[in-house]
């Protein structure tokens, strides 16, 4: 999306962790804001991403105990 000097995309990285199997591939999503000076040059750029959702559950130990935690959560809420 473009509106004047400024500018907001989406965007997707593909990865996977050394060592494990090549068909179990991550993706982290996330997006982009921009902001443009007058002659065209980025004088912004700020990325927004999820890295508990989207990276540090999907880590093998680390992730065990987020999805832990976020269950856990979600308990309290619902309370």
């Amino acid at each position: 999306m473009l509106q004047g000097d400024q500018a907001f995309l989406t965007w997707e990285f593909h990865f996977r962790f050394r060592g494990w199997d090549t068909r179990n591939t991550q993706c982290v999503r996330g997006a982009t804001h921009l902001r443009f000076n007058a002659e065209g040059l980025i004088v912004l750029h700020r990325d927004y991403w999820d890295a508990a959702e989207e990276l540090y559950e999907k880590l093998p130990i680390v992730g065990r105990l987020m999805r832990w935690l976020r269950g856990r959560m979600r308990s309290a809420e619902q309370r």
